[in-house]
């Protein structure tokens, strides 16, 4: 059975996080003990896009959660404070472009938003991991979305 999406990535972190010590249940099962001089099982290499949805997140909670709150709806502990409310980034995947957002959120959106305080990279990586927090029913309306708007710029 095939994953995809979030699941599938959630299960490919387990599947690396678990990999286990071949020697040891080997020896708990019967089967040979591993040689002291033999090299640890081989893991299997972990999928870059994990490592970059992970960093993501991290920068996300640097930087961004306090406004726009654990899923990027703009519900922040530090939300209430502010004069204009924080946006609902996941809305914007609808109205905007990837590449609108990343260079909105670089630049900031006055007076709401300053400029980012992270790269340019470093937003994408934080846009792609809020993606990667929307069920993927509700990213195919957003992607219909975006043509839309697309059509219409």
């Amino acid at each position: 059975m095939a994953l995809s999406g979030r699941w599938g990535i959630v299960m490919l972190v387990v599947i690396t996080a678990c990999g286990g010590d071949t020697a040891a249940s080997d020896a708990a099962s019967g089967g040979a003990p591993a040689d002291a001089a033999s090299s640890p099982p081989a893991r299997p290499p972990v999928d870059p896009r994990v490592r970059e949805l992970a960093a993501g997140r991290a920068l996300y909670e640097e930087n961004c959660l306090l406004c726009h709150g654990l899923r990027g709806e703009g519900d922040g502990t530090g939300a209430a404070g502010l004069a204009v409310k924080p946006t609902n980034i996941r809305e914007h995947f609808g109205e905007h472009s990837f590449d609108e957002i990343v260079e909105h959120v670089v630049a900031g959106v006055p007076p709401a938003m300053p400029a980012a305080a992270i790269h340019e990279e470093e937003v994408k990586l934080v846009l792609s991991y809020i993606w990667s927090t929307i069920p993927d029913s509700a990213q195919a309306r957003l992607r219909a979305l975006q043509e839309q708007a697309a059509e219409e710029h």
